[in-house]
């Protein structure tokens, strides 16, 4: 977990800013938290207006200060790394947003409603997003959520050491200030509960399910001891006495965040060795370095470069797994397909657990009618509509995965698109 900051050093952070006129940082946030200004407010001992810029701005504001790849983003537009480090404008998020909880900024104004009705599908970061800018414009918004819990995947599958329960329940409780209606365990999933949203007076919809299928290899299916990191995170976090880890060895097979975070979590729950298994060599792997670097704090193995070939079974049991090192046929393409084997270097590990976290696909084959693309995704313009009038979609099931940020900012884009809609429609 990131450290957080003393008042007395967020102010010394505050003031390396360089604070620039056309701040490169602000343009680097995906969804317009505008750490320019909540950084200018630190260093002028404006905590309280800090923590209303990033509330106002992202209804995930704290959630984003403990798990946004701000080296991607913000900290690597930052003008400060032509003379020394980028300002830590993660940290200086963080102390904003938990300065304004503690605090007692006011709330935010509740929506009066009057705009017209909207249905979001999701409660995750990019439907929080999209319902949040439409209660701001006074919209009844009303979020449709399979889950008994909102918050999607920061909620369910994001590790505790990364992001506290409570940062996304300080998040969830501005959605609720903004009078958002959650309706929880209210999938809605075919063509027919599209049409009845319309029918019970939405005016538009935002699909924002995300990617809630995980890909899972061949090779592994039917064993009891091999999983995805869906459902292994999820009982990790929620029901780890009931996985047993202890003393046992996991591979995990993946080289993104999620992977990461599988490994992680497997050597927290006590799992004497962890293997992390992937196509990418060390140098490639799509996980943050904030997240490698802890793994390796952990004594994750990692086995970069490398393919799993087989596995070695008593049935129902997988006792171990057969690999190969592998290299790329054309440099920087790092699909499956371009792995080439490299003979003479198989091996194999004795395993209790396996871990796939190769990806996700989305789950909306029941909304025969929308348009999808590639992998199954919601196939939207550049307004995130659809080919359905009055249906918009954003998010992961749009980009692909993505980050939260990204989510969040995808959702605020959409809700002003639903807004010219629905004005539109009101004119014509």
């Amino acid at each position: 977990m990131r450290e957080p900051l003393s008042l007395q050093a967020a102010i010394r952070e505050a003031n390396r800013c360089l604070l620039c006129h056309d701040a490169p940082c602000s343009d680097g946030c995906p969804a317009g938290t505008d750490p320019a200004k909540f950084i200018r407010q630190i260093r002028f001992y404006n905590y309280k207006g800090a923590a209303r810029t990033i509330r106002n701005n992202n209804i995930l504001g704290t959630v984003c200060s403990f798990i946004c790849p701000v080296e991607k983003l913000c900290e690597k537009e930052c003008s400060a790394k032509a003379l020394e480090d980028p300002i830590n404008i993660a940290g200086l998020q963080r102390f904003a947003a938990e300065y304004g909880q503690s605090h007692a900024v006011e709330p935010m104004e509740k929506s009066l409603n009057h705009a017209g009705r909207v249905a979001v599908i999701g409660a995750g970061p990019a439907g929080m997003g999209c319902a949040a800018e439409l209660a701001k414009l006074n919209y009844k918004v009303v979020i449709f959520e399979k889950e008994n819990h909102a918050g999607g995947v920061p909620f369910w599958n994001i590790p505790d050491y990364r992001l506290p329960l409570q940062a996304l329940l300080n998040d969830l409780k501005v959605l609720n200030d903004l009078g958002v209606q959650i309706n929880y365990n209210s999938p809605i999933t075919t063509d027919d509960d599209l049409t009845r949203l319309f029918g019970d007076g939405f005016e538009a919809v935002f699909v924002s399910t995300g990617l809630a299928i995980p890909l899972t290899l061949p090779l592994l299916k039917g064993f009891s001891n091999a999983t995805d990191y869906i459902s292994f995170l999820r009982k990790v976090k929620f029901n780890r006495a009931d996985m047993n880890l202890t003393g046992k060895n996991v591979a995990v097979i993946g080289g993104g965040s999620v992977a990461i975070d599988s490994a992680v979590s497997a050597k927290a729950a006590g799992a004497a060795k962890v293997y992390l298994i992937s196509l990418e060599h060390l140098n490639e792997l799509p996980a943050d370095q904030e997240e490698i670097h802890l793994a390796r704090l952990m004594n994750i193995e990692f086995r970069a470069g490398q393919q799993i070939t087989g596995i070695i079974a008593d049935k129902p049991l997988i006792t171990g797994i057969k690999g190969v090192e592998t290299e790329w046929v054309e440099p920087g393409n790092f699909s499956p397909d371009n792995a080439r084997i490299i003979n003479g270097t198989e091996f194999s590990l004795r395993t209790d657990w396996v871990v796939q976290a190769i990806g996700t696909k989305p789950n909306i084959t029941g909304l025969e009618r929308l348009n999808k693309k590639g992998k199954g995704l919601a196939d939207v313009n550049n307004h995130f509509e659809t080919n359905l009038t009055g249906v918009f979609a954003g998010g992961d099931l749009v980009n692909g995965g993505a980050t939260v940020v990204q989510a969040v900012g995808e959702g605020k884009k959409a809700a002003a698109a639903i807004h010219n809609f629905i004005k539109w429609r009101v004119r014509k």
